[in-house]
């Protein structure tokens, strides 16, 4: 028996370091594909939240409004009058109304209404009701209910824009 001298095979040991590598990639690939499906999990969730939040925040700010958002602001016509007294006194105020979305009537024979009685309120008062912060205070919340009032609760409230007193 001639004597057989075997010699091992090379192609063996590649095929085993070839598998080893395709392993080692696919399990890497399977973490970072897994890693990867994890962030944009998370970036969504956190993006979805910050949205329904900053919607929250703008409900609560349109629900500590205290008239609705349709309600429509009319500027009246600038006012001047002399004051009861001094009687050389005048005052010329410019003043917006908030009214309500579905006034009833005109909304011009509204407006003189309220201009017509506030111009007649004017004319009552005397230059000491008028003096500092308070008296404008006192003013506007007179004006105020004199216009709900005379509108039946259709104005809501009354904007001073400006009062000059000469």
């Amino acid at each position: 028996m001639p004597n057989i001298i075997e010699v091992p095979f090379e192609g063996a040991r590649e095929n085993q370091r070839s598998s080893g590598f395709v392993a080692a990639l696919v399990l890497l690939t399977l973490i970072g594909g897994g890693a990867g499906a994890g962030l944009a999990k998370y970036v969504a969730d956190y993006t979805e939240e910050e949205v329904h939040g900053r919607l929250r925040q703008q409900q609560s700010f349109t629900e500590t409004l205290p008239f609705s958002p349709s309600t429509r602001l009319q500027t009246l016509e600038p006012l001047v009058t002399n004051l009861a007294s001094p009687q050389d006194a005048w005052i010329r105020l410019q003043a917006s109304i908030l009214l309500e979305d579905d006034p009833d009537g005109d909304v011009g024979v509204l407006k003189k209404k309220v201009e017509d009685d506030f111009l007649g309120y004017m004319r009552t008062l005397t230059l000491s009701h008028l003096e500092g912060g308070i008296g404008l205070q006192h003013l506007r919340e007179d004006l105020t209910e004199r216009a709900q009032t005379r509108t039946k609760g259709q104005v809501n409230e009354v904007i001073l824009e400006s009062v000059v007193i000469q």
